[in-house]
This record gives C-alpha cells, sequence and structure tokens, in this order.
C-alpha cells in the first residue's frame, strides 16, 4: 500500500512538472512578458495579421500584437494595432511601422525600422506606419494579367510560326539546285570582279605615278631652261611690237598694190594688147 502511495506521487509530481512545463512554453511562444509597455500603430490594411502576430525591431522579436480594433472615420475603416512591446525598450519618435512577411511561406508579422531621431517614444504613444506591398495581391494581379495576355501572345505565336513556316517554304523554293548555283556562280563573279577592281586601281596607282614622274620632269626642264624661254618671250613680244608698228603701212601697200592690180585687170580686159604694147582697138561707132 505504501509503495503504491509513492507511485501515486511520483506520478502526480510529473504531471505537475509538465503542467509547468507547458505553462512556461506557452508563456514563451506567445511572448507575454512582465513589464510590457504598450504602443498603438494603424493601418488601413492589416491582411495576415491577427492577435499575437510578431512585432520585431530590426529583425529582432521585441513583442507582440496584443489586440486589433478596427475604427471607422469619415466613412472609411482604419485598424488600430495594440502591440506589446518589451519595458525600457527605446523606440526614436520617427521609426516606422510596417507590415512584413520575412519568408515565403512565414507568417506576417510587424517590423519596426529604427529611426534617427534623438527624441524617444513614450509608453501609449503611436508609431508611425507605412503601408506595404502586399506581395500575394502583387502575385495574383500579375497572374491574372498574364492570364489575360496568355490566348492574345498565344495566337500572335501561332501567326507568327506560320508566317516563320511560309517564309521557310519560299526561302527552300528560291534556293532550289538551279538557284543555288546562280548565287555561287553570282559570288563567284562578284569575287573576280572584286580582284579585277584590285588590278585596276593598282593600274591607276602606276598611272598616277608616272603622270607625276612626267611633271616633275617638266618642271625641271622648265626650271633648266628658265632663262632661254624668258629671252625667246621678251624677243617674241619685240617682234610683234615691230609687226604692230609697221602693220599699217603694210596694209596702205596692200590697198594700193590692190588698187594697181584691179586697174590692170580692167585694162588688159579692154585691151589684151596691152601687155605687148600695141593700143586698144577703135570703136566703130565712133568712127562712123
Amino acid at each position: 500500500m505504501k509503495k503504491d502511495n509513492i507511485n501515486y506521487a511520483m506520478v502526480g509530481l510529473f504531471v505537475f512538472t509538465s503542467m509547468l512545463l507547458l505553462f512556461g512554453m506557452l508563456y514563451q511562444i506567445t511572448g507575454q512578458q512582465s513589464g510590457a509597455e504598450n504602443y498603438t500603430v494603424v493601418f488601413n490594411k492589416i491582411t495576415g495579421i491577427k492577435d499575437g502576430a510578431a512585432v520585431t525591431y530590426g529583425g529582432y522579436q521585441i513583442g507582440q500584437v496584443d489586440s486589433v480594433v478596427p475604427i471607422t472615420e469619415n466613412s472609411k475603416t482604419r485598424y488600430h494595432l495594440s502591440l506589446n512591446i518589451k519595458g525600457g525598450w527605446q523606440i526614436p519618435d520617427d521609426s516606422v511601422a510596417q507590415i512584413v512577411m520575412p519568408g515565403i511561406v512565414s507568417e506576417k508579422q510587424i517590423e519596426i525600422s529604427e529611426g534617427y531621431s534623438t527624441t524617444r517614444l513614450k509608453p501609449g504613444d503611436t508609431i508611425r506606419s507605412d503601408e506595404s506591398v502586399d506581395v500575394m495581391n502583387l502575385v495574383n494581379s500579375m497572374g491574372k494579367e498574364l492570364e489575360n495576355f496568355m490566348p492574345k501572345m498565344m495566337s500572335d505565336m501561332s501567326s507568327l510560326l506560320g508566317s516563320l513556316k511560309q517564309s521557310a517554304g519560299q526561302m527552300n523554293a528560291l534556293l532550289s539546285d538551279d538557284n543555288r548555283q546562280h548565287v555561287e556562280n553570282m559570288f563567284r563573279n562578284a569575287d573576280q570582279a572584286s580582284a579585277n577592281l584590285v588590278r585596276l586601281a593598282s593600274g591607276f596607282d602606276r598611272v598616277n605615278q608616272q603622270l607625276e614622274d612626267i611633271l616633275q620632269h617638266s618642271q625641271a626642264i622648265v626650271t633648266d631652261n628658265d632663262e632661254d624661254i624668258r629671252y625667246t618671250v621678251t624677243e617674241l613680244r619685240r617682234a610683234m611690237d615691230v609687226i604692230s608698228e609697221n602693220i599699217h603701212g603694210v596694209m596702205y601697200n596692200i590697198d594700193a598694190s590692190s588698187r594697181n592690180i584691179n586697174e590692170f585687170s580692167r585694162q588688159l580686159r579692154n585691151n589684151p594688147g596691152v601687155i605687148l604694147g600695141g593700143k586698144p582697138p577703135v570703136d566703130q561707132a565712133e568712127v562712123q
């Protein structure tokens, strides 16, 4: 009997110890702490946030969401969150609270980004808030956009593939054996023409060099005979001046000679015998 009582006592002690450990774990999980201080933060949307959600400061958990109270003002509902934060925790008054999701499968929480102000918030103050982008809503929106866009894109892709297939058929027909041979001949002729152009350019270079040599020789000849050429030009100019001075007399003599020749021709027509020194024939009309 005494042994049974000992066993019952041991079992009871074990159950009592287990209950203490369970309450301790629950207390640790819920983040309840002695001396916790209350702060308030207001959001327009709190998707994924509920009582007991973790509150972190630079990634370190400092408390939890104690309660969520929706308040409607001017036909607009805003959500006032009461935060239980470790007592004595210093929060600058320009710090900002934001709803974040640390991982893809993790629960959302309140992250307080530390500010730079030297003034600290007091328990009961309201922490500034910043509306975060809801990644899941963004993903859903992108999914809907893609869902609306995909049919049109697939239709365009089908049209594009059809056009490419048609173009490939036309290209295949264009590049038949005969046409391929023509294309090869065209490229071969183009290569030959290019080689001929290179040779022609080389010939032009040689002709250009020869012309330069001729010009240099001509310049050298002119330079060597510069005095003789200058003397010849001077004498030619002097001769032209003399001719210019006497051209009027020469022209006058030529004119006189021309008149004499005309007179002699007239006399010769009237009396051919004038050449032999005879007299002109007597005009029978004057004799009668």
